[in-house]
């Protein structure tokens, strides 16, 4: 993993499996767990998912994820066409930055055996935390 920020190209690398991170589809089920289930039940097939370079995440029964990554700001947009549903989910601010570092720490915890990327998936989370705290020191007037 190259990147030195966490980004929407951060992102997109850890929820791909053909990346070099080399843990196949694990961010992508805790990507499910920790950041679209915790707001909607919302079926997905991760075994079969692929993810485009847009943030779009696309399962083989046409169920999709599409990730809007601004900063300080996460949208989802859940499209299910079996049921024709169509739904959004948005974080901002806080809730943003708590469920970006819920995922990071679940992404830690599979990474006991790859120090490197678990050093670098820590310093995602720090620099997260490190926005937290200059917020709460340095209100933005």
């Amino acid at each position: 993993m190259a990147s030195k920020t966490f980004n929407a190209a951060t992102i997109a690398r850890l929820l791909s499996h053909e990346d070099e991170h080399g843990m196949g589809r694990v961010f992508m089920y805790a990507f499910l767990n920790e950041v679209v289930r915790q707001k909607r039940p919302f079926p997905f097939d991760c075994e079969s998912a692929q993810v485009s370079s847009n943030l779009m995440i696309v399962d083989n029964q046409g169920r999709s994820i599409a990730v809007e990554y601004k900063r300080n700001r996460l949208s989802l947009t859940l499209n299910n066409e079996h049921t024709e549903a169509l739904s959004h989910i948005e974080y901002k601010g806080k809730a943003y930055r708590q469920v970006i570092l819920d995922w990071l720490a679940a992404c830690i915890r599979y990474t006991s055996l790859q120090p490197e990327l678990r050093k670098e998936l820590t310093r995602y989370a720090q620099s997260i935390q490190r926005r937290i705290w200059l917020t709460k020191v340095l209100p933005v007037q």
